[in-house]
């Protein structure tokens, strides 16, 4: 309790202008994403670990390309203390390809992970490049969402400063679920994150006859009828909406569709990999609630 207050103490040193503490943690659900190698990443299979650290990145960002060298200098520090460290990238304006190639012309020493479809980053409310982002593999929730440390050059913790080391120190110490401290700070034009899909859905919810259903008739009912191998029918909409949290968890888990394959590689004749666009139309309405109409 009384490293909880002193922990108060401390952010009550800080603007109330940059800095919040929610008053319950803000939980995240399970996801799985490949990075620019290939190698698939599932946050829940993290939980060994005390902490995972989310760098937002995108090849256009001057923030990431200044702070190259402070992430490897993180990864270093953090490593020894069960934290994993990587990078994500959302901009929808960079592909495989061109991550491979800023990771080698930088030698950037952390997997960077590929969110095509943007919804791990609405996940971890991920709003521009360079942000960071601490979750608690273990209870699915954020610690810390803002800028990358800025201690001092002579050493030492200074209040403001420290945030990410003293989110990793409090997930090592302490069992309770922890608030999530969020600080917003200013990045250059060039780091800001456009979300074209979650703007247009939030406008106009995805609507479930003519968007959702043909999605699920073509891609899931082969397995989702009576009688079927899938553990339900997609049969009415109440059926649907019903199970729409597992169907939300296993697009984002990629478990389903079945026999997904990393797209980079080669071309698969039955490989089942779900496009973008629709795996963001089915999220997104479930997301609004799964309405009928």
């Amino acid at each position: 309790m009384l490293k909880k207050f002193k922990t108060l103490a401390l952010l009550a040193t800080i603007s109330a202008a940059s800095l919040s503490v929610n008053a319950a943690p803000e939980r995240v659900g399970d996801f799985n994403l490949i990075d620019q190698e290939g190698t698939a990443h599932q946050l829940s299979k993290y939980a060994y670990q005390n902490a995972v650290v989310f760098i937002s990145q995108a090849n256009s960002c001057s923030l990431n390309q200044k702070d190259f060298t402070e992430y490897k200098i993180l990864k270093t520090k953090l490593e020894p203390l069960g934290v994993s460290i990587v990078m994500i990238n959302a901009s929808h304006d960079d592909d495989a390809d061109s991550v491979r190639r800023l990771h080698d012309t930088f030698n950037i020493e952390l997997p960077v992970l590929l969110d095509d479809t943007q919804l791990v980053a609405e996940n971890l409310q991920i709003s521009k490049a360079g942000e960071v982002v601490v979750v608690d593999p273990k209870r699915m929730s954020v610690l810390y969402r803002g800028p990358l440390d800025t201690p001092p050059r002579g050493g030492g913790r200074v209040p403001g400063t420290t945030y990410i080391a003293d989110a990793i120190e409090a997930a090592q110490s302490d069992t309770r679920n922890l608030d999530t401290v969020v600080v917003d700070f200013e990045a250059p034009a060039d780091c800001q994150l456009e979300f074209p899909a979650k703007q247009l859905h939030a406008q106009n919810v995805p609507d479930y006859e003519t968007e959702v259903a043909p999605i699920l008739i073509e891609r899931c009912t082969g397995c989702h009828i009576e009688g079927g191998i899938g553990p339900f029918a997609m049969n009415s909409h109440q059926m649907i909406q019903g199970w729409s949290p597992m169907i939300r968890e296993v697009l984002l888990t990629k478990r389903m569709p079945p026999a997904q394959v990393d797209p980079t590689i080669r071309h698969f004749d039955n490989a089942r990999n779900m496009p973008d666009e629709e795996v963001q139309t089915l999220v997104h309405w479930i997301d609004a609630g799964a309405p009928r109409e």
